[in-house]
């Protein structure tokens, strides 16, 4: 993303500043609330917090389903997207139940996310890196759906995909269900850079950005079984790649790439959380 976004008026900006405050100050009581309550429960408190927040920033979330829908799996399913900020942290949390595997410094709700059953990573401590895919795999095999970004580095384009949580969906037989994730903003023009610097940063850059959409298209699941963990992250990158048209990565699958080939959904597009694959 290079183009500059449209800008929403200075008493837009002050409206949104002050809705966003008040919905991050009712956010606490929720997160001490989170343990209290069920599993289904603390989800719902996640969800609601996110859909909240996105909504006073200005934020609408679109839902593009699948052609093919998610199986039903006897565990969780791995949900594996790209990543562009913190906004689309929040908006997958509407769109897929589970939990995500999220930094600690890069999410917004970040209390009722942990509280929730988040799998916090801190990608400067390369040793925890184990535990952490551990405790995905661990999630998958309880029945939790889990989202991970595993992308390098990128700036604004697509980053490669590391392969080391696509380790869980191998160890558990977890379908692997890519998530392409885009941006546009008033009148379908490009939303400009969202990512740079640091999160207040970022935050103001969405605040300041008038009609912005998130877009989240689910992509056909792929099958782990008699394939690695970098095969699996070949696909899913490319998968991705395909929906935000990056042309050196539109290439053909690499041999022995297999989708889950059951059950169909109507494609198009949804209102969020409307997905029953995704749900």
């Amino acid at each position: 993303m290079t183009t500059l976004s449209p800008s929403a008026e200075p008493a837009l900006r002050r409206r949104r500043w002050l809705r966003l405050a008040g919905t991050l100050a009712r956010t606490a009581p929720a997160a001490l609330r989170a343990p209290l309550t069920s599993v289904r429960g603390r989800q719902r408190i996640v969800v609601r917090a996110a859909a909240e927040v996105l909504t006073a920033a200005g934020v609408r979330v679109e839902v593009h389903a699948s052609p093919v829908a998610w199986p039903i799996a006897a565990g969780g399913h791995l949900v594996v997207a790209n990543r562009v900020c913190w906004v689309d942290d929040l908006a997958l949390l509407t769109v897929v139940r589970g939990v995500p595997v999220a930094e600690p410094d890069r999410l917004l709700c970040g209390g009722p996310a942990r509280r929730a059953g988040a799998v916090l990573l801190d990608r400067r401590r390369p040793r925890a890196l184990p535990a952490a895919v551990g405790a995905v795999a661990g999630a998958l095999r309880g029945g939790t759906t889990v989202t991970v970004r595993p992308e390098d580095p990128h700036g604004a384009r697509l980053g490669r995909f590391r392969p080391a949580f696509l380790q869980a969906a191998v160890d558990t037989g977890a379908p692997v269900c890519p998530v392409a994730v885009r941006y546009r903003a008033d009148g379908g023009a490009p939303a400009g850079p969202l990512a740079d610097g640091p999160l207040w940063r970022s935050v103001a850059q969405v605040v300041a950005t008038r009609g912005l959409v998130v877009e989240v298209h689910l992509l056909p699941a792929l099958e782990p079984s008699g394939t690695s963990r970098r095969e699996l992250a070949v696909l899913a990158e490319y998968a991705v790649a395909a929906v935000l048209e990056w042309p050196d990565r539109r290439l053909a699958a690499p041999a022995g790439a297999r989708r889950v080939p059951r059950g169909t959904s109507g494609g198009g597009r949804a209102e969020a959380g409307s997905d029953p694959a995704v749900r």
